[in-house]
């Protein structure tokens, strides 16, 4: 009888301990890329257990500055919400985890002006222009003034048409007669091509459906592929207009 107690009190503890999950041994965190972290944005932090298969509370994790915590499997999400220097930990039954630190920025505002922005400024001030009506006589219209002070030079006579006003491809086209006459020095703004074509060095309009050439004598240009602002004279080329190069800017 005693044998059989016995021996149904080891079957009992064999079944108890085997059901019994394994214990905790280590916990390891490690974030991919931290560099470039701002206040808001997600930071994923990769928890390994030992062993593998131990699920950790989400309370069992700490974070030094204030942050939204959420546990997806073995993924802890960290979402910073002040700029600082931050340290997660993580802590059950007795087992600690490595200190994971990273640094969080405060989230940029201002917004950097870029060359495609000018551009798209530059196409939207040439697609108003486009669709403007041009007005009569008595009332106010796109024609480009001149200036009727002849003893003016070239870079005062420019003013009508300055760095902030330029023209497009297309006015200088439409209002190429009237700007040779003037022999005045104009701000006109296009598209610089990477290479020359084989009619020579070329700008072009916004949409690229036409274009006018340049010529520079003095070898201003030593760039291609951008949006540009040349200064120039304007003279008759053929049956259409060129500009000879007096000033060059890549946008």
């Amino acid at each position: 009888m005693k044998r059989k107690q016995i021996m149904s009190l080891l079957l009992g503890a064999m079944l108890l301990f085997g059901c019994s999950s394994p214990s905790l041994e280590s916990i390891r965190l490690s974030v991919e890329d931290a560099k470039e972290i701002e206040v808001g944005d997600t930071v994923e932090v990769e928890v390994e257990t030992d062993p593998s298969d131990f699920e950790l509370d989400k309370e069992s994790f700490r974070v030094t500055k204030k942050a939204d915590l959420s546990l997806k499997e073995n993924t802890l999400l960290v979402v910073p919400q002040t700029a600082g220097e931050y340290q997660v930990t993580a802590s059950q039954d007795d087992v600690t985890s490595n200190t994971l630190r990273f640094t969080v920025k405060a989230k940029e505002n201002k917004k950097e002006y870029t060359n495609e922005d000018a551009k798209k400024d530059m196409e939207e001030k040439t697609e108003s222009s486009q669709q403007d009506p041009i007005k009569d006589a008595q009332g106010s219209n796109n024609t480009p003034e001149t200036s009727s002070d002849s003893n003016s030079s070239s870079s005062d006579n420019a003013v009508s048409w300055s760095q902030s006003d330029p023209l497009s491809v297309d006015e200088t086209l439409q209002y190429g007669d009237l700007l040779q006459k003037s022999g005045q020095s104009v701000w006109l703004q296009g598209d610089l091509p990477q290479t020359m074509t084989n009619g020579g060095m070329i700008l072009y309009n916004g949409d690229h459906s036409t274009f006018i050439s340049i010529e520079d004598p003095m070898h201003l240009i030593d760039f291609g592929g951008t949006n540009a602002m040349i200064v120039g004279k304007i003279k008759q080329q053929g049956s259409s207009y060129c500009v000879v190069v007096e000033k060059a800017y890549a946008l």
